[in-house]
């Protein structure tokens, strides 16, 4: 894996070429003006819902001087880019990845479809779940625009400018050139292996986390909740609900390293660089580990009462649970029985 120069490789097909290799793909695309707005020389909110067609491409591209974009999203069959800004963003990603033993997924990614911009690096893949355009890593900026997008994606209702787009498609003149792969071989890619990727991504983030009062990630016993229904819970899914992530994984070594938003990033014991999980990526309160050196199954995802019996209790659930009674995580109904 080595992160390319964008004069490295030189494209050999015409926009209309790509065109056509985009619907052999199953891929979405629309035509770029070429006066450095990168807008689109058309309506194209209709082909997020349906891609065009030969005829399309023939009339759109043959002889014109446009630029091509490609729609992201279910219409592409579940296609997504990671958007670098920079070389150096790039960089960082990479020895980032690899620090963290997923260079071979990378490495995947990048022979399916690797591309320079005029500023960075783009990657497409596809997945069976993505989400709308996510700015991932940002950093903070002299003046304005105050704020800048190191990593990003285009996702779910969004497009990107891709090679051979050139000239005055983008503000700059230059090119967007392919790298690697082909429109053909783009990969697909797990939904966890998604996860790890963007969490990696988001550790990138420069900007200044908001204020988290400290309270609210104390380590105590958590309060019993009583419920007024009669559908009864096991105490593992009252664990799951009130227990915290500090509890279960602090007291065995795990280091908190920063939060963004609602995730955070941890660092296994005995490793002093680098980061190990994440847990709440995007609201799902589960536990990704990417490190094959712990006790837990990498790259899937971990729920709280899974985590507590692996650490706690050796893979036991059924002593799990019997602690978990006893420490009072048992559900307590207002409605008792009465003897007649």
């Amino acid at each position: 894996m080595t992160v390319s120069s964008p004069q490295s490789t030189v494209h050999t097909l015409s926009i209309y070429q790509t065109a056509r290799a985009a619907l052999q793909a199953g891929i979405s695309f629309v035509p770029i003006l070429a006066d450095g707005t990168k807008r689109p020389a058309m309506r194209w909110k209709d082909f997020q819902q349906t891609r065009p067609t030969t005829r399309d491409a023939r009339t759109w591209f043959s002889g014109k001087n446009y630029g091509i974009a490609f729609i992201t999203g279910a219409v592409s069959g579940g296609l997504e880019m990671l958007d670098f800004d920079s070389s150096t963003a790039y960089a960082e990603f990479v020895a980032c990845v690899q620090k963290e033993g997923l260079a071979e997924l990378l490495e995947r990614i990048e022979q399916g479809y690797k591309e320079a911009s005029p500023k960075g690096i783009h990657l497409y893949y596809r997945c069976g779940v993505i989400e709308g355009n996510t700015k991932l890593a940002q950093c903070s900026l002299q003046e304005a625009p105050w704020v800048m997008s190191k990593i990003e994606t285009r996702g779910e209702g969004g497009y990107s400018i891709g090679a051979p787009s050139k000239g005055d498609v983008h503000p700059s003149r230059l090119p967007y050139q392919l790298l690697q792969g082909s429109l053909a071989t783009i990969q697909t890619i797990t939904p966890q292996d998604r996860t790890l990727l963007l969490s990696i991504a988001r550790t990138l983030d420069e900007m200044p986390p908001p204020h988290v009062s400290p309270a609210s990630r104390e380590i105590g016993q958590p309060p019993k909740k009583y419920h007024r229904t009669n559908g009864e819970r096991l105490p593992g899914d009252l664990f799951n609900e009130q227990a915290t992530w500090a509890q279960i994984l602090e007291p065995h070594g795990w280091t908190h390293l920063k939060s963004l938003g609602s995730e955070d990033f941890w660092r296994r014991p005995g490793k002093e660089q680098g980061l190990s999980a994440t847990t709440n990526f995007g609201g799902g309160d589960y536990l990704y580990v990417f490190s094959t050196s712990t006790i837990f199954e990498p790259r899937v995802g971990i729920s709280k009462f899974a985590a507590y019996t692996f650490l706690e209790h050796n893979g036991d659930f059924s002593a799990a649970t019997k602690a978990l009674v006893a420490q009072g995580y048992v559900e307590i109904s207002s409605e008792r029985g009465t003897d007649s």
